[in-house]
């Protein structure tokens, strides 16, 4: 009985010790490129993935050709959604994980050591809260980066706007999940709102940044993390 009762003692220990770190309502997976490490003052690049995608996997995918030091923080969506999980699709839903999220990206500055405001980019579902967070909190970045994203009206309901970060999209002319028009409207929308935005079409599909644009992009956030 005594044994047995070590070992759950064991299991539970191990369970929260593996379990990823949370703030601010958030899981999140923390990683670090070229010599960074967690004691060193890093500039911080947040990261969402895309809907149906896990943390580890958009690292992998995405992630994984960072040379500059910086401290990598993804973001795991709210809810359950297939294999991974996904951000909400409805505009209360997602202006609430908004908000949830201003929250924790505030707390991540204050908890790492951080230079400047982070870097935020965000791929397909996870582009629509980049460009979300761009829009109703562009003032805690440096610079957002949505991909494969998408955004309109409806999702801002009658809150005022707090741009700041200047906003390089990326969408490819044949994405067949998220239409290239509807990237082209998120731009729009952000433009109107007084945001630079830098929109750039790339010849692909939905998952171009895994592909011929990985690279490009990989060096375009690079280039953005050593001015801060």
């Amino acid at each position: 009985m005594k044994n047995i009762l070590l070992i759950i003692i064991a299991l539970g220990i191990a369970q929260w010790w593996f379990k990823d770190p949370s703030i601010g309502g958030y899981d999140y997976v923390i990683k670090y490129s070229g010599s960074g490490n967690k004691d060193t003052n890093l500039s911080m690049l947040i990261t969402l993935h895309g809907d149906g995608d896990t943390p580890e996997n958009f690292y992998n995918t995405a992630l994984d050709q960072f040379k500059t030091p910086a401290r990598i923080i993804i973001l795991k969506a709210p809810k359950s959604y297939g294999a991974g999980y996904a951000w909400p699709w409805d505009p209360a839903s997602l202006q609430e994980a908004g908000s949830a999220m201003d929250e924790a990206v505030r707390k991540l500055t204050l908890k790492f050591p951080t230079m400047g405001k982070p870097v935020l980019m965000g791929m397909s579902g996870g582009g629509r809260m980049a460009y979300y967070q761009a829009l109703k909190y562009g003032n805690n970045y440096s610079y957002v980066f949505p991909i494969s994203g998408m955004l309109s009206q409806e999702y801002l309901a009658n809150d005022s706007s707090k741009p700041g970060a200047k906003v390089f999209a990326y969408h490819g002319k044949s994405d067949s999940v998220v239409s290239f028009d509807s990237g082209m409207v998120a731009a729009k929308l952000l433009r109107e709102h007084d945001i630079d935005v830098e929109f750039t079409e790339f010849d692909g599909g939905h998952q171009g940044i895994f592909r011929n644009m990985k690279l490009e992009i990989t060096q375009a956030i690079e280039q953005k993390l050593n001015t801060l």
